[in-house]
């Protein structure tokens, strides 16, 4: 007996078909490609944004007229607080000081700008008669005391003034009576000019004292600022 056997049928080849521009996948995949150029786009340009704005050129110091020279303009990252600092466009009038130190190459607040018509206070300026400490400097902060010379025994000194700030220091180089003395001014609150005109008036020897408040003279321990590069 004998058995024919049939070849079997060949499988058909599926055709390819082009993919649809209505196909839910394809829609879906380019609106998320869409979407992460978006996002990365404003990322990037939110990272480079900068804003310029004035910082201190010098230790900017209460009594002291604001100039153009007491400026530089810089580039900084103010995301959030842009609004808080003087932009570099905008112009400082004339009479201006400010109400707090700020220190050498520190961004200069809104807040810290005043008329020195209304500040109530004097710059005043003293003499010393004994030597100044190195660290003195425009912008530091200093306690002032007076001893009365006249006195036939030395008597306890008085702080005729505490915590005030130094507009600027003149060691004399040998120009002043005392070796090693020097002069220097001072912004006076209105309360204690009377009591410092006094003591100076009276040949009081006047010594004065470092106050630490952790602001070097040039500024080198203010509070870092994001500087774009």
């Amino acid at each position: 007996m004998s058995h024919s056997s049939t070849p079997a049928a060949a499988p058909r080849a599926r055709r390819l078909t082009r993919p649809r521009w209505r196909d839910p996948r394809l829609l879906i995949g380019a609106v998320l490609v869409l979407v992460s150029l978006v996002a990365t786009t404003t990322l990037v340009r939110a990272v480079a944004e900068t804003t310029r704005v004035w910082a201190a050129a010098e230790n900017l110091v209460p009594g002291g007229e604001l100039t153009a020279d007491s400026f530089v303009p810089i580039e900084v990252k103010l995301p959030a607080s842009e609004g808080e600092y003087i932009s570099a466009d905008s112009h400082i009038e004339p009479g201006t000081t400010v109400r707090a130190v700020v220190g050498a190459g520190e961004l200069i607040p809104v807040s810290s700008l005043v008329a020195l018509s209304d500040m109530s206070g004097r710059v005043v300026s003293v003499d010393v008669s004994s030597a100044l400490p190195a660290a003195v400097a425009s912008g530091s902060r200093v306690d002032v005391w007076a001893t009365d010379a006249r006195a036939a025994e030395v008597e306890a000194p008085d702080a005729i003034l505490e915590g005030v700030d130094v507009l600027s220091v003149d060691r004399g180089g040998g120009d002043f009576t005392s070796p090693g003395a020097a002069r220097i001014e001072v912004y006076v609150p209105d309360g204690r000019i009377g009591e410092v005109v006094r003591a100076l008036a009276t040949g009081h020897h006047i010594s004065v004292v470092v106050v630490p408040d952790g602001r070097s003279a040039d500024g080198a321990d203010a509070e870092p600022t994001e500087v774009a590069p």
